[in-house]
């Protein structure tokens, strides 16, 4: 069984390979949350996974110092909205259900013009999509989609079929890498937070609110020996050998490399599935991409 690692309610550990999730309010951007977060922890570095436009709330995970190097392993997890619609005229629930059951399943997007990312059309998955409330022109729904799915888009895409010009009033995120927004807290509650800690070293409130890396990596995981660290530590590929114990998982699949206290020290991709690694003895297993201190 591979260890959860045990962080002993050490705050300046946990600030240096944690994470906090933000309840994020309609206005800022995101990067200026993970700006305000980095402030009042008085941390070296921050970086959130899973922009939200500035008029959009919710589930903002953001990452701390070493932590913010595994952003790109955390980005396509899938997310959970709630999504406010106005259509051009009102439609019955059965006329909705019908169109959107069209964008079930794996479907074209292109990122809209005011993305950062390149406007390329790309295939994302949409898990599940499912009506709420109807109330005249008012249409209320809940997506749960793979990362980098863009909401607005669905909502545009909808009207199309439904010769209507849809338009996106409201969206929120309720979940983020399986963190549910009850789980979150605002700004003001995370520098009450740290004040206590600083001023009356109080912990109880902070370590309520700024939790361990592991627990928001949902990766496949690869448990190694002790001899194996400082090699895989130094970007060494990881062979065979050094495997203690794994999760299952796929070749060419994204994992997280962990030492035998569970703590990850690199993530990387598999060159070979796991049914294959239990049968070999020597070899690559994993690509090393990206190394935690």
């Amino acid at each position: 069984m591979i260890t959860k690692p045990d962080y002993e309610d050490n705050v300046d550990l946990i600030l240096h390979r944690g994470f906090f999730c933000l309840d994020k309010p309609r206005g800022p951007t995101s990067h200026e949350c993970s700006a305000f977060v980095k402030n009042i922890l008085k941390v070296s570095k921050t970086g959130h996974t899973g922009t939200l436009d500035a008029d959009v709330s919710g589930v903002l995970p953001v990452l701390l110092n070493e932590s913010v190097k595994a952003t790109h392993f955390l980005s396509s997890q899938p997310k959970t909205y709630v999504c406010y619609m106005k259509t051009e005229k009102p439609f019955k629930q059965k006329e909705l259900e019908q169109i959107f059951n069209n964008f079930k399943g794996r479907i074209f997007q292109k990122p809209p013009l005011a993305s950062a990312v390149a406007k390329k059309m790309r295939v994302r998955t949409v898990y599940s999509l499912d009506l709420l409330e109807v109330d005249g022109k008012d249409v209320l729904f809940k997506a749960r989609t793979e990362g980098g799915t863009y909401i607005r888009n669905l909502v545009r895409d909808s009207g199309y079929l439904l010769n209507s010009e849809n338009e996106m009033t409201e969206l929120r995120r309720i979940e983020s890498l399986g963190v549910l927004e009850d789980s979150c807290f605002t700004l003001q509650d995370l520098s009450d937070a740290f004040w206590l800690y600083e001023e009356k070293k109080k912990t109880s409130e902070l370590l309520k609110m700024v939790k361990p890396l592991e627990e928001l990596v949902k990766l496949p995981r690869i448990m190694i020996d002790d001899d194996a660290v400082k090699p895989v530590s130094t970007g060494s590929d990881l062979f065979s050998p050094g495997i203690v114990e794994m999760d299952d998982f796929s070749e060419n699949e994204l994992v997280s490399i962990v030492d035998s206290k569970g703590f990850i020290r690199c993530f990387g991709k598999t060159l070979i599935s796991s049914k294959k690694a239990h049968s070999i003895s020597k070899g690559v297993v994993v690509d090393i991409e990206r190394v935690l201190i």
